[in-house]
């Protein structure tokens, strides 16, 4: 086997993963109506652990930290152990205490903010008994759409493992951009219609991050260092409100799941994205139906709205197709009027 032939086999592998993934997708053509308004929104992250649990050595001081450097306003701490762990956790403003464990009912849950939120974790992840979804739930639980640890664990090898070589070589001169190439492994789409199949849409969606650090060096006040990172899952994942303080926007369910700094708002029954002239909206349907326009329109009837961005387009063959932006749609909520 030549070294050119090698080469050209090489190249061409890399430009096809550089462009997965792709699909053949029938889209509405529309114009873009209304004027996007102002994104001032606030950002939270869940689902991560600290040295607390038994699995992880973060500090909840390089947590507070992160979040500050990448401007996220609350973290929602899960660590392992349950509510008497709470007597170790730090005072902040930032760091909301709360606890990851296994209900004999309900299986695998979150408590958020010293218990008053539950999500469902793992939801998606079939390889754990622990963490298989038992198709019950009361209906002010959340749902973990998107789980980043379950996405490591469900990729396709081969994007995978190019995802990791390209993310390592371009760090050193991209920083945390590097990792934009992540959501792209995200099987959104399956996830959502199984979350439609399960729920009928009813409970509001979250993501979280399942953080655990594997290996952590803290000298205080100014060095530190972990793998993996916590600013690689703040950078990755976050969830933003459309426009309200947190806490009213966990009540109310108008938040959205934002993937690599994506910002969106919602006019109506129009999204827009900040910065972003091009991409895609898919509607969700409860009874399986997805329907996609270019225009951000929000149809009647939606139950899940994601956003795509995507690289370019051959026809009705659409490359690179990226979620930039994943709600529940609610015509019940401030947004949804």
């Amino acid at each position: 086997m030549s070294v050119e032939f090698i080469f050209l086999f090489l190249l061409l592998a890399v430009v096809a993963l550089e462009l997965y993934p792709w699909s053949v997708l029938e889209v509405e053509n529309c114009p873009l109506e209304g004027k996007p308004k102002d994104f001032n929104q606030k950002s939270f992250v869940a689902h991560l652990h600290t040295f607390l649990s038994y699995d992880s050595l973060g500090k909840p001081e390089e947590v507070e930290r992160t979040a500050r450097l990448l401007g996220v306003d609350k973290v929602f701490i899960t660590d392992h152990g349950g509510r008497e762990l709470k007597r170790f956790f730090p005072p902040s403003e930032i760091l909301l205490f709360g606890w990851e464990y296994q209900d004999e009912k309900y299986g695998r849950l979150l408590k958020l903010a010293d218990g008053k939120y539950t999500v469902i974790a793992h939801p998606n992840n079939e390889k754990k008994a622990l963490y298989r979804f038992k198709n019950l739930y009361e209906k002010h639980f959340f749902y973990e759409l998107v789980d980043l640890k379950d996405v490591l664990q469900t990729a396709p090898l081969l994007p995978k493992f190019y995802f990791f070589l390209r993310s390592l070589f371009l760090y050193p001169f991209l920083g945390l951009k590097a990792l934009d190439f992540f959501p792209r492994l995200i099987p959104l789409r399956r996830w959502i219609d199984i979350y439609l199949e399960r729920t009928d849409g009813e409970l509001k969606i979250i993501g979280g991050l399942d953080h655990h650090v594997k290996v952590s060096f803290w000298e205080k006040p100014k060095k530190f260092f972990s793998i993996p990172h916590y600013a690689w899952s703040f950078y990755i994942l976050q969830n933003r409100t459309f426009g309200e303080d947190i806490f009213p926007a966990l009540e109310g369910g108008n938040f959205y799941l934002s993937f690599c700094g994506s910002q969106i708002c919602v006019v109506r029954n129009r999204v827009f994205v900040k910065n972003r002239q091009r991409f895609l909206t898919f509607n969700h349907f409860a009874e399986g139906k997805v329907s996609v326009n270019d225009c951000g329109k929000i149809e009647k009837g939606a139950k899940v709205v994601a956003v795509y961005g995507y690289t370019f387009r051959l026809g009705k063959i659409y490359f690179g197709l990226t979620p930039l932006a994943v709600f529940r749609w609610d015509t019940t909520s401030a947004e949804g009027g």
